[in-house]
């Protein structure tokens, strides 16, 4: 390949990528604004300016950009995960911290978070990518091992009495996301039923965990 050619192939490379990006910031806005079952490609491509043929180049359907935007928020969540890595080790807050950073993250990214949760659902996950899907899945594998690390050493430290850490930090998962869902989708229960913020029975959950967890004296 001559000089010429390939500066073009560079070139074409470049526009390439600045269209995939243009493309993913205008199905950002527009699945951030309508939700994932009033959005439609047509929307996107008048978003970005581009035509609808020019969106199925880039991206298989309308599945697949919204996992692409999941996918966006796992990495955000894998970042505030990360830190948790950095704090000095041995100290039993450490799961609550865990805990109260997957909260911040939600507050912080909550439309993302919706996308992230409706993303799991089968009639989604069925039209969508296998690759994008496991890169979603590895990602939240690594926040959950992060969990699993801090529980675990928790148990070896003789702060927390010996259990499975892996469905410990499952559980967390699962009781954290199922209370963020309830309230964001169900007022009646979030209004009438709970009778408290949010984020007080979020801490509530987590005191159950913690409780269940430590040492009996």
């Amino acid at each position: 390949m001559n000089t010429g050619q390939k500066r073009k192939t560079e070139r074409r490379q470049k526009e390439q990528l600045a269209r995939r990006r243009a493309i993913l910031a205008a199905a950002r806005e527009v699945f951030f604004a309508k939700g994932f079952m009033d959005a439609t490609i047509d929307d996107i491509a008048d978003r970005c300016s581009l035509a609808k043929g020019t969106i199925y180049l880039y991206f298989r359907s309308k599945e697949d950009l919204y996992t692409s935007i999941m996918a966006e928020g796992m990495e955000r969540l894998r970042r505030e995960f990360e830190v948790l890595k950095n704090l000095p080790p041995g100290e039993p807050g450490l799961v609550e911290s865990a805990f109260r950073a997957y909260i911040g993250f939600y507050r912080k990214n909550r439309k993302y978070f919706r996308i992230m949760f409706l993303s799991s659902q089968p009639d989604v996950r069925a039209r969508t990518p296998q690759e994008v899907l496991l890169r979603c899945m590895e990602t939240g594998m690594e926040c959950m091992g992060i969990v699993r690390d801090l529980v675990q050493e928790g148990i070896e430290r003789a702060y927390y009495r010996k259990v499975d850490s892996w469905a410990v930090a499952n559980i967390l998962w699962a009781s954290i996301n199922g209370i963020i869902m309830a309230y964001e989708n169900d007022p009646i229960y979030r209004d009438e039923f709970a009778g408290m913020e949010m984020e007080k029975m979020l801490l509530h959950s987590l005191d159950l965990v913690l409780e269940g967890l430590k040492v009996k004296k």
